[in-house]
């Protein structure tokens, strides 16, 4: 792996989803999702998960990064592996359907994803993490192992 010249990034402290309405975003993310407050100002809600940080922009002009039920541009929640049935029926039964399912396939992320939309359609991707795979193993072929679960 290549480094960039004059700069090593240590880690990242945290990323940005943009939402219209701020007081919605906190309620999602933190009572559906189950993240944690930390503060908030006029234009974001400050978050985390675990010990990530995450923040909800208001962002006025808002477009969402998919189509409505696609998932392809998407931010990873880790959940445990004893917890992920149980985290996708949460949301299921909180309104959040699971748009899409894979248990088999990643070479890099391994582990099973579900993934939904957010009030916003922001996809959220529900992750059972079980490290990182072999890269150097040729791609799964067809994008067709993703189950859509509409």
């Amino acid at each position: 792996m290549t480094k960039a010249k004059g700069m090593e990034p240590t880690g990242i402290l945290h990323f940005a989803i943009g939402v219209t309405n701020l007081e919605e975003g906190r309620k999602f993310y933190e009572d559906v999702l189950g993240c944690t407050y930390l503060r908030e100002n006029d234009t974001t809600v400050f978050m985390m998960a675990g010990n990530d940080h995450f923040v909800l922009t208001n962002a006025l002009h808002h477009t969402p990064p998919n189509p409505p039920g696609a998932v392809e541009f998407h931010h990873a929640f880790l959940v445990e592996g004893a917890a992920f049935d149980a985290a996708l029926k949460h949301l299921e039964d909180s309104g959040y359907p699971t748009l899409e399912y894979e248990d088999e396939g990643h070479r890099t992320f391994t582990g099973r994803h579900g993934y939904v939309q957010d009030p916003f359609g922001n996809a959220i991707e529900i992750i059972d993490f079980h490290g990182i795979g072999d890269s150097s193993k040729p791609a799964f072929q067809g994008r067709g192992r993703r189950r859509k679960v509409l």
